[in-house]
């Protein structure tokens, strides 16, 4: 098989998969994050969301009339991706590492995924009233962890910047208008503010997932 023929296949392989997801069938993780680079595929298991996980949290946002959704910390947008094939709802992710939303804004437009947007910056570069939906796959734990651990150096990360963006999160959720939903996925390191709904019900059976709605 010629180098161009093995690419044809992939491609097709690729454009299958993503068929099979918008039609409501199961799809691997393994099989999802081929889409990705491999030095990012490798960090799959700790930082990016399940294919399941996201599926349902997509659910959340379109069944309680979200219409604009941000993914705080996004990475390479396998959350965004994956919720906006499976719903009509907008997603848009925040990432401070340039490589992962490189990474992502091509597979984006190469597959021609619809109403995703990926943003290369951090919380100053977010406006919060644009969003009626928040997605946190506890985005700033990596700051607390040793270097050693971090997915690379390329940023400057700190355990008072994780604390400080956790508050600039519970702020800003705090001035969030009514019917505001928050999905999160192993917490996000902080409070939801009062006048938040929890709906324990409609997570269960996906571990560690939660849903508020602002009342």
């Amino acid at each position: 098989m010629s180098r161009a023929s093995g690419s044809t296949s992939r491609d097709h392989a690729r454009r299958a998969l993503l068929a099979d997801l918008a039609a409501g069938r199961t799809v691997s993780d393994l099989a999802f994050d081929r889409l990705y680079p491999e030095r990012i595929r490798k960090l799959s298991n700790r930082y990016w969301t399940p294919v399941h996980v996201a599926r349902h949290a997509a659910f959340l946002f379109a069944k309680h009339g979200a219409r604009r959704v941000l993914d705080i910390g996004a990475g390479m947008g396998k959350f965004c991706a994956i919720a906006a094939i499976t719903t009509d709802v907008e997603f848009s992710g925040v990432e401070q590492r340039e490589h992962l939303v490189t990474a992502g804004r091509e597979v984006v437009a190469t597959y021609a995924i619809p109403r995703v947007t990926l943003i290369h910056g951090t919380l100053d570069d977010v406006d919060f009233d644009a969003y009626d939906g928040f997605y946190l796959f506890n985005p700033f734990e990596e700051g607390t962890f040793a270097p050693s651990q971090w997915v690379d150096r390329t940023i400057p990360l700190s355990e008072e910047r994780a604390s400080g963006d956790v508050a600039r999160v519970e702020a800003a959720l705090a001035r969030a208008r009514r019917g505001t939903c928050v999905v999160t996925f192993h917490g996000f390191g902080g409070a939801i503010p009062k006048g938040f709904v929890h709906l324990p019900e409609e997570t269960r059976g996906v571990p560690f997932l939660r849903l508020w709605v602002k009342d």
